[in-house]
């Protein structure tokens, strides 16, 4: 190595320990109580039509406090600060996020603490414990991950054990309609409606001292079951998009009337006179290239048959729901295998991804496979938001790339890194993240649906 590089490692190794004492620092009265709490959230609840009022019961609860909610969208830390004004909050978020330079210097000032998605990361667990050992207040999204469907997503007992050893209260806190207006699932960003919240429970810190990891776990994954449909079944609400459908069909993917998947597709209501008036709205129809099968999405966020002929759910979350049993019958057949042509890429630097690689993915008897051609980070085609950077755009990668098999156990696995229609991430100890983007990107609900019911299927048997 030479001088010059080592410098620059050293460098670059002062620069993350600095950071690192940073998280979990007590938020920073001009990012946090200024320019977040003032300037952001008015801006925040204008745009996203949130309707929310501060509990100075729970605002005045004695700290430590954990703030736990649910995860249904983007904008959930914004909603949950807004709705405790008043009393800073350390948020753990994704460790995606702090690889954005501006964005994630602001939100470290602010006091946020990254967390590594599916796995131990101990630098997180020591930013919460200095929060919670000051008598801070520590807001989290136990899932972990935003919703999918609509629905809440079970976690493991990790937060349960950190509450019982700092003594913490607990505070469950709900929105709804943080995911209808910003679905994960959307390419068309947020749509306008109306965000409430309040906070639903309370465990006192001495209720805490008399129960067990195991009963402040319960307590917890109780308290956050939601559905975003079902309330909003009881509650209408009407979320205006220009384009409301657009992603849905990374989910909605396998056709309800001819069962055959990743053949739905997206297309304009308008002008389409067979329709009724109010469903004549640009993209707002799920159509399958298959059968024709044709589905409504109309302007509360739910499904609605075009024709007589045509089959649907009301929601999202009943769709996937027999999605998922589908791919858990096709799991657990005995020849089953699932294969699909990717590109392999890795972080170059702290910021950007490079392409390093190509081959296939295999997904067999519990087994993850990649088989394919890797080259050094520094020698692939960097990317930036999505495309290839013009400077190394035309870089021939197969020069340097080496023929390579990476394997991954289904059965060890606590989730996976997904943007649908996008890339996955898949973590190897040794080697650190990778991030996979399929040739055909409508699979890769189907590729996770079927390595989670692989992974269900093997604990079954144990």
């Amino acid at each position: 190595m030479s001088q010059e590089s080592a410098s620059q490692k050293n460098r670059n190794n002062a620069k993350k320990e600095k950071e690192q004492q940073d998280y979990g620092c007590v938020p920073s009265r001009f990012w946090y109580s200024f320019f977040g709490s003032v300037i952001a959230a008015s801006v925040l609840k204008r745009v996203f039509g949130m309707k929310l009022k501060t509990d100075k019961k729970i605002r005045d609860l004695p700290g430590p406090l954990v703030i736990v909610g649910n995860h249904p969208s983007f904008i959930d830390p914004a909603i949950m600060g807004i709705a405790l004004k008043g009393r800073p909050i350390n948020f753990v978020a994704g460790e995606f996020l702090f690889r954005k330079k501006i964005f994630g210097h602001i939100i470290t000032k602010g006091g946020c603490i990254p967390k590594a998605q599916f796995r131990n990361d101990l630098r997180t667990v020591r930013a919460m414990m200095r929060v919670l050992g000051r008598g801070g207040v520590l807001g989290i999204f136990p899932e972990g991950t935003r919703f999918t469907d609509g629905h809440s997503i079970g976690f493991e007992n990790g937060l349960a054990s950190i509450v019982k050893k700092t003594g913490a209260g607990v505070v469950i806190f709900r929105s709804h309609g943080a995911y209808m207006t910003w679905p994960r699932w959307s390419q068309s960003s947020w749509r306008r409606g109306r965000i409430t919240a309040e906070f639903t429970d309370v465990l006192p810190s001495e209720k805490v001292q008399e129960m067990s990891v195991d009963e402040i776990h319960a307590f917890m994954r109780k308290a956050l079951v939601y559905n975003e449909y079902a309330y909003f079944a009881d509650h209408p609400q009407v979320f205006k998009s220009k384009a409301p459908a657009s992603g849905i069909q990374n989910i909605a993917n396998i056709c309800p009337r001819c069962r055959k998947m990743n053949t739905t597709r997206i297309a304009d209501g308008k002008g389409d006179t067979t329709l009724p008036k109010e469903a004549r709205r640009k993209q707002n129809l799920i159509v399958c290239s298959a059968c024709g099968n044709k589905v409504i999405m109309n302007q509360r966020g739910f499904f609605e048959p075009a024709g007589p002929e045509d089959k649907c759910f009301s929601d999202l979350h009943e769709w996937a729901e027999w999605e998922r049993s589908v791919y858990e019958a096709e799991a657990g057949k005995e020849d089953f295998c699932l294969t699909e042509k990717v590109s392999l890429f890795k972080l170059c630097n702290e910021h950007d991804y490079a392409k390093v690689g190509e081959g296939v993915l295999t997904v067999k008897d519990g087994v993850i496979t990649y088989e394919g051609s890797e080259c050094p980070p520094e020698q692939g085609i960097v990317y930036k938001k999505g495309k290839p950077d013009s400077k190394y755009r035309d870089r021939d990668i197969s020069k340097g790339a080496e023929p390579v098999t990476k394997t991954y156990q289904v059965s060890g696995m606590k989730g996976m890194l997904m943007d649908y229609g996008k890339f996955m991430e898949l973590f190897d100890p040794r080697e650190g993240a990778y991030r996979y983007v399929p040739e055909n990107r409508q699979r890769l609900y189907e590729i996770q649906s079927i390595i989670m019911a692989m992974k269900d299927q093997r604990c079954d048997r144990k």
